[in-house]
């Protein structure tokens, strides 16, 4: 009875492996292809036949990132992610970590205000953005994008740090300030090197929001400003539509996510994980 146990549970284990591998495997097809397309000639992309065997060229990348200068794009996707990543970060924890530990009138209320702002869809905001960018002489710029993309990431950061703090026993900063440390103190000391896990596995979420954002980086973004996404339907003409030079760009936009994913991959697993067990 109990090799039989035995086998059902190895049997089961063996199927779940095999369904996550299948599923892994079915949502890799699309990406994989789209590596495939970018180096593909016109003519082999549009075959009829799919080719899976083809002989591959690299002149759709120069096309793309140098003719239609692409990589301008890519420098101003860059530029605005890190930036917007950076203001969250520098106010979101710190007012995630002040909700966390001190009360104060309206705290409650103060807290949904945050959360309220992510309620409504991006494009309630875009029309009053628009008008306040203008109306400050900022639209076009890298700026305005910049401000439109942290009004969204700003309250996700504040939200998600909440719940990390929250899971930090309040009496490692009252032993702390015992030994000598102010509040201020203790909070960079002590509480940050204990969250570090979790801002990392917040800071990708938020990069890769800023990264593949579209809407605002169109409307209130200029030429000079544009981002990678939003440069996009310039590669869908009324003469047709460049695929390979379409590919070529979305497999080079992923690859900042990928190798952040990759690098950060400890520290997002742990982050993910934080309070998920307590003592």
């Amino acid at each position: 009875m109990a090799m039989v146990v035995k086998k059902i549970k190895t049997l089961n284990k063996i199927l779940i492996i095999g369904a996550i591998l299948g599923f892994i495997l079915i949502m890799f097809v699309p990406y994989f292809w789209m590596i495939l397309s970018s180096f593909k000639t016109r003519v082999d992309l549009l075959s009829t036949t799919p080719k899976w065997i083809f002989k591959p060229t690299l002149e759709n990348f120069p096309k793309v990132f140098i003719e239609r200068e692409f990589l301008k794009y890519f420098v101003n996707s860059l530029l605005i992610s890190i930036s917007s990543l950076t203001i969250s970060l520098i106010i979101g924890v710190p007012c995630a970590y002040a909700i966390s530990r001190f009360d104060f009138q309206a705290k409650g209320h103060f807290f949904f205000y945050i959360l309220s702002t992510r309620m409504a869809p991006p494009v309630a905001f875009a029309l009053p953005m628009y008008i306040l960018f203008s109306k400050f002489g900022i639209l076009g710029t890298h700026l305005a994008v910049i401000l439109a993309h942290t009004t969204i990431t700003l309250s996700f950061i504040i939200w998600i740090m909440k719940g990390f703090f929250d899971d930090i026993p309040i009496e490692l900063e009252q032993a702390a300030m015992t030994d000598g440390y102010t509040i201020f103190g203790a909070f960079k000391n002590v509480i940050l090197p204990i969250v570090k896990p979790g801002i990392v596995a917040t800071s990708l979420f938020s990069f890769i929001f800023s990264w593949n954002e579209f809407l605002f980086a169109l409307v209130l973004g200029g030429s000079a400003s544009r981002t990678l996404p939003a440069a996009f339907p310039g590669l869908v003409t009324p003469h047709g539509t460049f695929w390979a030079q379409l590919s070529a760009a979305g497999t080079v936009v992923t690859i900042p996510v990928i190798i952040l994913a990759f690098v950060l991959q400890k520290h997002l697993v742990r982050g993910l994980s934080f309070g998920a067990v307590k003592q």
